[in-house]
């Protein structure tokens, strides 16, 4: 699969964050209708389809662009965004539903990590001390989040790539993310 800079691609199938220049969360999804028992933790690049119908992978892509982008989308949304130097922006309340995974959105809050997701594309300490911290509030907000509770996009959603049906759609955050040090963190070891 060919790697390209694609900015506009980036956000229409990574699911991400706010507006640029604030981090403050806006208002754009509906009010939950159940609790929240769930954290899904995403990467900004993966696997996509092209205009042409051909598997290709998005880069993980900078945070202004991914926040500038993912304005422009009615349906899309996350909760939280961390980028690679450990900043953190807030997108749609944690009160409110952001759709950025099949099924469980409802129940869960989004976290994406800029990252390509690939398994290669290290995620940086600053970064992984952000999620931690992160987690640890989100934890306090909401104390059915168990460890079992928080997942990656992966291990949630199965769905195939519509130009290649062979493959998962969904593969991040990646085998690179150091998933089992980050809930030891959180929650002790397990």
């Amino acid at each position: 699969m060919k790697r390209r800079d694609l900015g506009p691609w980036l956000a229409l199938t990574a699911l991400t964050w706010a507006a640029p220049g604030t981090t403050l969360a806006r208002s754009r999804g509906p009010l939950r209708t159940q609790p929240v028992d769930m954290v899904v933790i995403h990467a900004t690049g993966g696997p996509t389809c092209d205009a042409q119908g051909r598997p290709i992978w998005v880069p993980a892509g900078e945070l202004a662009d991914n926040l500038r982008q993912i304005e422009v989308h009615p349906r899309l949304g996350v909760h939280w965004m961390i980028d690679r130097d450990g900043t953190v922006r807030a997108s749609v309340p944690e009160q409110q539903v952001a759709h950025h995974v099949f099924t469980y959105s409802g129940r869960s809050i989004g976290i994406e990590l800029i990252n390509d997701g690939d398994g290669q594309d290290p995620f940086p300490p600053a970064q992984i001390d952000a999620l931690v911290a992160l987690l640890h509030g989100i934890v306090q907000r909401h104390p059915a989040v168990t460890r079992a509770g928080v997942v990656r996009h992966s291990d949630v959603d199965h769905g195939r790539m519509a130009c290649e049906p062979g493959r998962l759609r969904k593969v991040d955050p990646g085998a690179a993310f150091p998933y089992g040090q980050v809930l030891d963190r959180v929650f002790g070891p397990g």
